[in-house]
């Protein structure tokens, strides 16, 4: 397994490492990571980069890499999460127009860069979450971050699919604090805050993944990260649901959905 470091200012690539052991913390300021599937084969060179995503980019190498160890599979949808335009394709809108997941009701209660709002546009990439569960409102409500509509009329020819293959990568952060001081058991200590990154288990107590292919009517699941899931009939519209029932927050560096 690797894992494939940028930076932020420029979006270069810094270097391609060995994936860390679960529960492993490395500092990881002014850094992001961008996740290499399970598996895919892929080579870094001189002339690689990650933005601009125009189909010669590395997002899309690693996607075609992913896809070609599942020949039942002839398509994929992905997204890394590295820019605005990548939040456009989450509905962060309080309430999205579907369908309830048993008797609780679909609220997006996530955080993410924004691709339009009142506020600045931006992305910033490993930095988009799915919120603990909020114990302190009856009914508890979990945290969720659904996708927008995933359109697989054109690369089906019209057809649409009913099997699907899901995958997914999920980071921890942990920032301490930005102590400069002169009195108490602080006096005299200067350091800057420092965001550490670790892996985790990808398939955590507290996640549950949902998926539609009717834009969101009807949702199937909890459905497992690489295993496939036959939703019987074909359809066009697909929308994947991450849901967090834990007590931290859920950072989602991409996912993708074969079919």
């Amino acid at each position: 397994m690797a894992r494939i470091i940028g930076d932020f200012a420029t979006s270069d690539i810094l270097q391609v490492e060995k994936t860390p052991e679960i529960g492993e913390l490395n500092p990881f300021n002014g850094r992001f990571a961008m996740p290499v599937p399970d598996g895919a084969a892929f080579e870094v060179t001189p002339t690689s980069y990650i933005l601009p995503q125009d189909g010669g980019d590395l997002g899309a190498t690693l996607a075609a890499a992913l896809l070609a160890q599942f020949p039942m599979y002839e398509n994929i949808a992905y997204n890394f999460l590295l820019e605005a335009a990548d939040v456009g394709d989450l509905d962060l809108s309080l309430a999205p127009a579907v369908a309830n997941i048993g008797s609780i009701p679909v609220l997006t209660r996530a955080q993410s860069g924004r691709a339009a709002g009142p506020g600045s546009v931006g992305m910033w990439p490993n930095m988009t979450a799915i919120l603990p569960q909020n114990n302190f409102v009856t009914p508890n409500r979990p945290g969720m971050l659904v996708t927008d509509t995933i359109d697989i009329t054109v690369p089906t020819a019209g057809a649409g699919a009913d099997e699907f293959l899901l995958w997914w990568n999920l980071l921890e952060f942990e920032t301490d604090h930005d102590i400069q001081s002169d009195f108490g058991g602080t006096a005299g200590i200067n350091q800057p805050a420092t965001k550490s990154i670790g892996e985790v288990d990808q398939e955590p107590a507290g996640l549950q993944v949902f998926l539609s292919h009717d834009d969101g009517a009807t949702w199937v699941g909890p459905v497992g990260r690489m295993e496939p899931t036959d939703l019987m009939t074909f359809n066009t519209s697909v929308r994947i649901l991450f849901t967090n029932t834990g007590p931290t927050k859920i950072y989602l560096a991409g996912y993708s959905v074969m079919f």
